[in-house]
């Protein structure tokens, strides 16, 4: 028995001098990276940065930290390359600050969704957990609760990008989009630059943005499975959005027009929409866009029969619910289209577009989010 008591005493000794050492001999939040594999390219950034010090210092932190494939579909996207990001030290240092949270939080403490301050000052990040997807800013987090000496790892499945930084790399960037307009235009393909960029487009539809240089670009919309033909050119400066609406009947005019909208998707307020108004009823009236029976815009026409009016304009409101109207210009009947109940969220752009004929009016509402 004394044997035994003995054995047990030594036993309890050894796991008192284990168990703290093995909680000091845990790897600091860089080496629990660099044994992992999966994030050469983070810790490359973090080195270019200057923060492995920081990031190997006392913490806590929380990092949330994109795989090496995560930061290549997100530079692709960004039409980046890991050399340019890497050559600008500012804003490698915003975008990798922006995933270090100062604290740790566990998985079971981000559920709730709540939203941190993370170490990019004035920059917040929030979380989500929707049907077992794990976000954060919309990006999806997995592997949570990866605990190092010094904190907590989340993986990232994308880079989070500060709303500050995007700004700045949207500044000067180009898209273009296209809008089918034509009522009687059948499916079209589009060609930019003799290129086929959309095929089998039909009426109503507005495609995605697609970022394009700076530069002239010639445009052609025809009936699908047409070569390309009666292109018109057009220039695309640096940091705009273009719209480009193809219009007229094709039984009156013969032909395809082209309107390119210059929209603007500058920085809203707080609490702010931005709603953009296209009148392409070809034979409809001058009309006015009332929202809850005040103007909003007056007097739009149809593109070429104001003078300069291109049948297109812009105007920021307050979000909220929307009883929006199209109606002749300076009266409030007969309705032409009617959009009751639009709800317009905070930060979003909307598009909307009044197309057809005078006997079947038809309304496009596209929202994008800043």
């Amino acid at each position: 028995m004394r044997k035994l008591i003995t054995l047990i005493i030594v036993a309890a000794l050894l796991l008192s001098a284990v168990v703290p050492v093995l909680a000091q001999d845990r790897p600091s939040i860089p080496e629990l990276l660099a044994n992992d594999g999966r994030f050469s390219t983070l810790l490359a950034a973090v080195q270019a940065a200057g923060l492995t010090d920081v990031l190997s210092g006392e913490g806590p932190f929380t990092l949330l930290a994109p795989t090496d494939e995560a930061i290549a579909a997100s530079l692709q996207e960004l039409g980046l390359t890991p050399e340019d990001l890497l050559a600008d030290r500012e804003t490698l240092t915003n975008i990798l600050l922006f995933h270090v949270l100062p604290g740790q939080y566990f998985f079971r403490n981000l559920t709730s969704g709540p939203t941190i301050e993370t170490a990019l000052e004035g920059e917040s990040v929030t979380f989500n957990l929707e049907r077992g997807v794990f976000t954060a800013n919309g990006v999806e987090i997995r592997n949570p609760d990866q605990v190092a000496s010094n904190g907590i790892v989340h993986v990232a499945q994308r880079v989070l990008i500060p709303p500050s930084v995007q700004r700045m790399l949207d500044a000067g960037r180009s898209f273009v989009r296209v809008a089918h307009f034509s009522p009687d235009g059948g499916t079209v393909d589009v060609y930019v630059n003799d290129e086929l960029l959309l095929e089998g487009v039909t009426f109503g539809v507005v495609s995605d943005w697609v970022e394009v240089s700076e530069g002239a670009y010639r445009f052609a919309v025809v009936p699908t499975g047409r070569e390309p033909e009666g292109a018109v050119i057009r220039r695309i400066n640096a940091g705009t959005r273009t719209t480009v609406a193809a219009t007229g009947i094709l039984a009156v005019d013969r032909r395809i027009r082209f309107n390119f909208l210059n929209e603007d998707y500058s920085e809203l307020a707080d609490g702010r929409a931005r709603v953009s108004v296209f009148h392409a009823i070809q034979g409809a009236p001058v009309v006015d866009v009332r929202a809850n029976g005040n103007l909003l815009i007056g007097a739009l026409g149809y593109p070429g029969t104001l003078g300069d009016n291109d049948g297109f304009d812009t105007r920021e409101v307050g979000a909220g619910v929307y009883d929006i109207a199209i109606v002749p210009a300076g009266a409030t009947e007969p309705v032409i289209l009617e959009l009751a109940g639009t709800r317009l969220l905070s930060g979003v752009n909307y598009f909307i577009a009044a197309i057809g004929t005078p006997n079947n009016p038809q309304a496009v509402v596209v929202a994008t989010p800043q």
